[in-house]
C-alpha cells in the first residue's frame, strides 16, 4: 500500500513537478498567452496614439478653417464695399433681364433709390428708340456667351436722357440652374456731347478746310498763269536744292520737261563752275529775311538739256522759314549779242580813231617837227636865241608825238591774227618799247586744248591781257610782266603777273578801277570767272579761268 502510493506520487511529481513535461507545456502556453495580450495591448496603444494625433489634425485643420472663413468673409465684405462703391453702374441679372443686384453708382445714374431699382427689368430704365438695341444685346450674349458692348439710352428721374455703354457677360455660378448676368454701365454722355461737339467743329473745319482749298487752288492756278505767262524761268526749291515746281519758261529755255526736273536737283541746269556760283548765292539768301524781294543776284553760266551753255542771271528770294527758295533765271543770251555787237562796234570805233589819229594828226606832227627842226637848222647862225626856241618846240612835238603813238597803240591794239590768241600774246609781250625799262614775257603751257577757241572768246581774252599789261605798266610801276596761257581738261586759264604795287583790298573786293570792270565785263562776255588778287612778295595777279566745253561754244 504504501509502496504503491510512492509510486503514484512519484508518477504525479514525473507529470507535475518542476521539470515535467506538463509544466512546461504550460509555461509555454502561457508565454505564448501573455505575447499576445502584448502584441494586442500594443496594437491599442498605437490605435490610440493614432486617434489622438488625428484628433489633433482636425483641431488644426478647423481653426484654419475657421481663419479661412474670416478671411472670406472680409474678403466678400471688401469685395461687397467696392461693388457698391465702385464709380461705375455694376447690375447683375437674372435671364428674364430682371435687376437683382444695384450698386450705388447705378441709382445714381438711374436717379432713383437702390430698392426702387432690384426687381424691375432693366428693360424700364431703357428709352424707347434703344429698345431694339437693349433686345438683340441680351440675345447675343446668351447665343454665344460671350461678352457684348452696346451703347444704350436711359431715362431718368428727372425724364432726361443719358447715354451708357452697356458691357455684360454671363454668369453660370450667381444662380445655380439659372443663367444669370453681369453687366456695367458706363456713363458717356458727356463724351458724346463733346463727340457731336468735335463732329460739328470737323464739319465746320472741313467746309472751311475745302473753302480754303479752292481759294488756294484758285490762287495757285492765278500763280502759275501769272509764272507760265513771265518769258524768265522761275522755279522754287527746298534748302539742298531740290527742285518743287517749275513754270513753262523753264522747260522752254532749259529744253527739259517739266517731269524731268521735278524732283531733282537744280545743280542739274548749271555748269560746274555756275553749280559753285549757285551754292554761294543759296547760301547768302538763307540769310535774307523772309518775304523781302529778292537782295541775292549773281551771273552764272546754265547748260541746255543738248548741251549749248546759257549765260544767265539768277536772282534768289527765300520764301519761309522752312528754307525754301524762289529762283528767277533771266536769259542773258540777247544781252550777250548785244553786248558782243557793242564790244565790236566799239573795237572797230577804236581802230577807226587810231587810224584817224595815225593818217592825220601823227603825219602833222611829224611834218611840224621836221619843219621845226629844219628852221632850227636854218636860223643857228643868224638868230641863236629863235635857233634853241625852234629846237625846243621840236622836241616837244617829238615827246607829243611818241605819247601820240602810246594812244594809237593802245587804241588799236595787237587783232586775233591767223596765227590765233598764242601769236596775238606772244606779239603783246614784245610790243612794249625797250626805253620804257619793263620787261614782260610770254608763257605756254598745254596748248592743245587752247587752239580749238573760237575767234570772239580769243578776242575777250587778248583785251583782258592787253588791259592787264596795260594796268601793269602805267598804274603798278612793274618792272618785269609775266603773261602765261595754259588749258587743260577742258579748262583755259590765263594769268597776268606783275610785281608792281599790287592791287588795294577795296579794288579786289568791287573792282572799282575803269579798268578792272572792262576785264570783269569781257570775262562775263565768254561765261568765265576773273580772280585779281595780290602776288606774293609783292604785285599783282590776274586770273581769268574758263570752263570750254568739247564741242559746243557759250551762245553769243
Amino acid at each position: 500500500m504504501n509502496k504503491q502510493g510512492r509510486e503514484e506520487d512519484n508518477s504525479n511529481n514525473e507529470l507535475t513537478g518542476p521539470g515535467s513535461k506538463l509544466r512546461q507545456i504550460a509555461e509555454e502556453k502561457l508565454r505564448r498567452q501573455r505575447a499576445a495580450e502584448g502584441k494586442e495591448h500594443e496594437q491599442l496603444d498605437t490605435l490610440v496614439e493614432e486617434l489622438s494625433v488625428h484628433k489633433l489634425e482636425l483641431e488644426v485643420q478647423n481653426e484654419e478653417l475657421r481663419h479661412i472663413q474670416r478671411d472670406l468673409q472680409a474678403a466678400r465684405d471688401r469685395y461687397a464695399a467696392l461693388y457698391d462703391r465702385a464709380p461705375v453702374a455694376f447690375l447683375t441679372l437674372s435671364t428674364r433681364g430682371d435687376i437683382l443686384t444695384c450698386n450705388r453708382a447705378g441709382a445714381k445714374l438711374f436717379e432713383v433709390p437702390v430698392q426702387n431699382i432690384i426687381g424691375h427689368p432693366i428693360h424700364d430704365f431703357v428709352t424707347p428708340d434703344s429698345q431694339d438695341d437693349l433686345h438683340l444685346h441680351h440675345y447675343g450674349l446668351v447665343k454665344s456667351s460671350t461678352r457684348q458692348v452696346t451703347e444704350l439710352k436711359i431715362k431718368t428721374k428727372g425724364r432726361e436722357t443719358k447715354t451708357v455703354l452697356l458691357e455684360s457677360e454671363l454668369d453660370r455660378k450667381l444662380n445655380p440652374g439659372e443663367l444669370s448676368w453681369f453687366a456695367s454701365l458706363t456713363d458717356i454722355s458727356a463724351q458724346k456731347r463733346l463727340e457731336s461737339e468735335l463732329f460739328t467743329l470737323n464739319q465746320e473745319l472741313e467746309e472751311r478746310v475745302q473753302l480754303r482749298a479752292k481759294q488756294y487752288l484758285a490762287s495757285r492756278q492765278e500763280i502759275m498763269a501769272v509764272l507760265n505767262a513771265a518769258a524768265d524761268p522761275i522755279v522754287s526749291i527746298d534748302g539742298e536744292g531740290m527742285i518743287h515746281s517749275l513754270n513753262r519758261a523753264t522747260s522752254r529755255i532749259f529744253g527739259y520737261a517739266e517731269d524731268e526736273l521735278i524732283g531733282t536737283s537744280l545743280l542739274k541746269l548749271f555748269t560746274e563752275s555756275g553749280a559753285m556760283i549757285f551754292r554761294n548765292a543759296l547760301a547768302d539768301c538763307a540769310e535774307e529775311t523772309v518775304g523781302q524781294a529778292p537782295n541775292v543776284r549773281r551771273e552764272s553760266l546754265c547748260m541746255h538739256k543738248s548741251g549749248e551753255r546759257i549765260p544767265v542771271e539768277m536772282a534768289l528770294a527765300r520764301v519761309d522759314e522752312e528754307d525754301n527758295f524762289t529762283v528767277s533765271f533771266r536769259d542773258l543770251r540777247e544781252k550777250r549779242h548785244l553786248e558782243w555787237e557793242v564790244m565790236q562796234i566799239a573795237e572797230d570805233e577804236r581802230s577807226r580813231i587810231s587810224r584817224e589819229l595815225h593818217d592825220s594828226l601823227g603825219q602833222e606832227l611829224a611834218a611840224m617837227s621836221l619843219d621845226t627842226r629844219v628852221i632850227s637848222e636854218e636860223m643857228a647862225e643868224t638868230n641863236k636865241d629863235a635857233a634853241s626856241k625852234f629846237r625846243e618846240f621840236s622836241e616837244k612835238l617829238q615827246r607829243c608825238i611818241s605819247q601820240l603813238r602810246n594812244i594809237i597803240f593802245d587804241l588799236a591794239p595787237i587783232d586775233v591774227s591767223d596765227g590765233g590768241l598764242v601769236d596775238a600774246l606772244e606779239a603783246l609781250a614784245r610790243s612794249i618799247p625797250p626805253q620804257e625799262g619793263v620787261e614782260c614775257i610770254f608763257h605756254l603751257s598745254h596748248s592743245e586744248p587752247v587752239m580749238g577757241l573760237d575767234r570772239e572768246t580769243e578776242i575777250q581774252l587778248l583785251r583782258i591781257a592787253q588791259e592787264a599789261v596795260h594796268n601793269a605798266r602805267k598804274h603798278s610801276k612793274a618792272k618785269q610782266i609775266v603773261v602765261s596761257l595754259s588749258g587743260k581738261q577742258g579748262r583755259i586759264e590765263l594769268q597776268v603777273i606783275d610785281d608792281g604795287q599790287g592791287v588795294s583790298k577795296a579794288k579786289q573786293a568791287g573792282y572799282s578801277g575803269q579798268g578792272l570792270r572792262i576785264m570783269q565785263y569781257r570775262c562775263g562776255l565768254v561765261g568765265g570767272d576773273l580772280k585779281i588778287t595780290n602776288f606774293h612778295p609783292h604785285g599783282t595777279k590776274v586770273v581769268c579761268r574758263l570752263e570750254r566745253p568739247p564741242d559746243h561754244k557759250i551762245h553769243g
